[in-house]
């Protein structure tokens, strides 16, 4: 396959680009964007050589995505207009401003984009957004499937369940399905055979049992058997990876110290933190402001 030309939009991290380095398909990120002066600071750092545009999408010309002449382009628009705990504003979110410029854009850009890679939160399935992308898509003569899978689909220790689009201009093979896919196109549900190497269990300990954990203040939350059996057979599960292969080396003391909940913290909302530890293969969704609805947080065991 020959290189293709990515623009890489809500650019953050680098997390698309990541994964375009991962796929193994021979690429280069013309361009990447993002408003957020913190996460473009580490972008920068991860991708020292890609141009970054610390700018709003909505302040880029019909005639600077044209000059780019890319081939692919890869987005996570902001999730917040549709997260399931959020005010699910939808298109009237101002948040959403960008990507509607973006459906505007698309069909009148000099050449189609060959693939468009969109992932969002659950919530965006249903939401008015998702019609008009839609609607945009099939209008430009794009085929796309939807998918909505959980990171545990290719064994990676984390819940939360994710909305994704392919799509690709005719010149290319996909079939439209209109029926939003529960598992990967090339991966019958529950077969882990197909995973990639990278991708298989390479720790095959479970977690430590919480009754053999020294016991403290916040280690016992009040949750139902069928919580427990479901944690216990999520641990079980080889075919996902536990969450120290993705943990960097450990700090010095005085480093990690920082990074440490506060006693008064984990006194206050136990009964929310869902705690892990390193051996754990299972784990639910990490962001800012997770102390006020469910998350998890790592258990140092030299701490216990």
């Amino acid at each position: 396959m020959e290189s293709v030309r990515v623009l890489e939009l809500y650019s953050g991290i680098g997390g698309m680009h990541y994964a375009l380095k991962e796929s193994g398909v021979p690429g280069q990120v013309v361009a990447a964007v993002d408003i957020n002066t913190t996460t473009n600071q580490i972008y920068r750092h991860n991708f020292p050589d890609t141009p970054l545009w610390n700018k709003t999408i909505e302040g880029i010309t019909l005639d600077d995505f044209n000059k780019l002449s890319f081939d692919m382009i890869l987005m996570s628009p902001p999730c917040q207009p549709f997260t399931r705990i959020g005010l699910q504003g939808d298109i009237q979110d101002p948040r959403t401003k960008s990507l509607l410029y973006i459906l505007d854009l698309l069909p009148r850009l000099s050449r189609l984009p060959r693939f468009i890679l969109l992932e969002n939160v659950k919530g965006f399935e249903t939401s008015s957004a998702r019609e008009l992308l839609v609607k945009t898509l099939t209008e430009c003569g794009y085929t796309f499937q939807e998918i909505m899978v959980s990171p545990t689909s290719v064994g990676i220790p984390n819940s939360r369940l994710r909305y994704f689009l392919i799509a690709k201009t005719a010149t290319e093979t996909l079939s439209t399905q209109t029926k939003i896919s529960e598992a990967f196109p090339h991966l019958a549900k529950g077969d882990s055979s197909e995973l990639p190497p990278v991708l298989g269990p390479t720790h095959p300990g479970a977690c430590r049992p919480e009754e053999d954990v020294q016991q403290g203040p916040v280690l016992y939350k009040l949750e139902t058997a069928t919580d427990a059996q479901r944690k216990m057979n999520q641990n079980n599960d080889l075919s996902v990876r536990q969450i120290q292969d993705f943990l960097e080396p450990q700090m010095e003391e005085e480093n990690s110290e920082r990074y440490l909940l506060s006693p008064k913290t984990l006194l206050r909302y136990a009964v929310l933190l869902d705690i892990v530890q390193p051996t754990c293969r299972r784990s639910v969704c990490f962001t800012k402001g997770r102390l006020h609805s469910p998350s998890s947080k790592t258990q140092e065991e030299r701490k216990l």
